[in-house]
């Protein structure tokens, strides 16, 4: 069934996506756990929206989410050659300058735009690229996932076991693809984002201080009358940092502010469903990073 429903979406036309994604949006908006009121205040709230506006957007955001997510799902089906079409690449050198050490490179990004396609492009332009991934509840749905993540030369690993195969891959000089814009919960680096304090992944912070791999910040920007645009930011060296909780926390807030911007740039096609900022630094008393955050006179909302 996933297989007939991705070959579909390789062939549909742009104007079918959006089309569909504009009738599934409407049909599904009153649905609860779409949690539209929940994309709209978060819109007003950090973009600065009146309630109108805010509601545009959250129809936006919707429907994009529905046309993005209709062409991620042709991957599969899509060729080597396809893919390259696609996809037209601003600031390729910065990656290239920031493998050029040895130490491996961690890209992130954030569940934005067409995030699916950057490591299959990359692997067809002969990086080698390992992407840390969440395992997926049912074993079908997950084993579909890693098919299309593994094409062209592409690898996966899982996030809660790959710790030496993540170690390996970046002692190699390969790249390592991390997403950075979800709530982690408790054990999270606290840092600002947008308006409000949220907790981010510690990995790539950690990591990238004891490898010395530096961070590439990058985003896939969809653009369905011409080619979408990869655009990578330069290199973040993790020698500017000290290797504590201080620096951790530092490094931290540097790309998710990248991030932040890349958003702000089309918001219309980041993932607001998710509740980004569920986790507050008061939620963690005991966190060595919420302890920073919860003593610094910087104010970044209320998370409450």
């Amino acid at each position: 069934m996933l297989d007939k429903l991705a070959r579909a979406c390789a062939r549909m036309s742009f104007n079918k996506k959006r089309r569909l994604a504009g009738l599934i949006a409407t049909l599904a908006r009153p649905l609860p756990w779409l949690r539209f009121k929940q994309v709209s205040a978060s819109l007003a709230e950090h973009l600065d929206l009146v309630p109108e506006a805010a509601a545009a957007m959250a129809e936006k955001v919707f429907r994009h989410f529905l046309i993005n997510s209709f062409e991620m799902a042709g991957l599969k089906f899509y060729s080597r050659d396809e893919i390259i079409q696609k996809i037209r690449c601003e600031g390729l050198e910065n990656l290239q300058n920031a493998l050029a050490p040895g130490k491996g490179v961690i890209i992130v990004s954030g569940h934005f735009g067409l995030w699916e396609f950057i490591p299959l492009w990359l692997a067809t332009q002969g990086f080698a690229i390992t992407t840390v991934v969440r395992r997926q509840n049912n074993p079908l749905v997950d084993t579909w996932f890693e098919e299309m993540r593994q094409q062209h030369g592409a690898r996966t690993t899982d996030s809660g076991y790959g710790i030496r195969e993540i170690l390996k891959s970046l002692r190699r000089g390969h790249i390592l693809a991390l997403m950075v814009d979800q709530d982690n919960g408790k054990q999270g680096i606290f840092v600002k984002f947008f308006r409000r304090w949220a907790s981010a992944p510690t990995g790539p912070a950690q990591i990238s201080l004891k490898t010395g791999s530096p961070i590439v910040p990058l985003a896939l920007f969809p653009n369905y009358r011409g080619k979408h645009l990869l655009k990578i930011w330069p290199a973040i060296f993790p020698d500017r940092y000290s290797d504590d909780i201080s620096g951790q926390q530092a490094l931290t807030a540097e790309f998710t502010s990248i991030i932040e911007s890349i958003i702000t740039i089309q918001p219309e096609n980041w993932f607001w469903l998710h509740r980004r900022w569920k986790t507050g630094p008061q939620d963690a008393p005991d966190n060595p990073w919420a302890k920073l955050v919860l003593t610094s006179t910087h104010d970044a909302g209320d998370n409450n």
